[in-house]
């Protein structure tokens, strides 16, 4: 089971933003995309490519689950919504393409985003980046951080942006 916050995601972009990203890697903003980033904007949602699909047809969307696929995919790869792995290894799409981090219980499939700590003034992805680039001398695209636990049986879910 993946949760989702009774927030709206953090957008950096609008819908010209979105036509402007697309369009400098050779993509058009077309239905079916403007269809999921608009699913998505809703709240905050921690989605399987299955899900949407089915949340989508309930709505009356005429998706096919491919066309789905496909599109997320593409956001993905354009840094419109995140992909990343669930507990049990599906992949998820994030509705919310800001730097956080995921903690995952691995018992009940929860997920819950994190706000990443700050190191000398910086986020921690920002931070790892660089450090690692000095150290290595590769070139870091993205670094991601995953923590895998189990939730508190007892505790009442928390909000994730503390």
């Amino acid at each position: 089971m993946t949760t989702g916050m009774d927030r709206k995601p953090e957008r950096p972009w609008g819908p010209v933003e979105v036509r402007e990203v697309l369009r400098s890697r050779g993509l058009r903003y077309s239905r079916p995309r403007r269809v999921i980033l608009e699913y998505l904007s809703e709240q905050d949602r921690h989605v399987s490519a299955d899900a949407l699909y089915l949340a989508l047809k309930q709505r009356g969307e005429a998706l096919s689950l491919s066309t789905v696929y496909l599109n997320l995919g593409v956001l993905a790869e354009a840094g419109l919504v995140r992909a990343f792995s669930g507990a049990q290894g599906e992949a998820l799409y994030d509705s919310n393409p800001s730097e956080h981090y995921h903690v995952i219980c691995s018992e009940t499939g929860e997920v819950r985003d994190v706000t990443p700590p700050l190191i000398d003034g910086q986020p921690l992805g920002t931070f790892l980046r660089a450090y690692v680039e000095r150290q290595t001398g590769w070139q870091i695209d993205e670094p991601r951080v995953t923590l895998r636990g189990r939730a508190p049986r007892d505790a009442p879910a928390a909000d994730s942006s503390d």
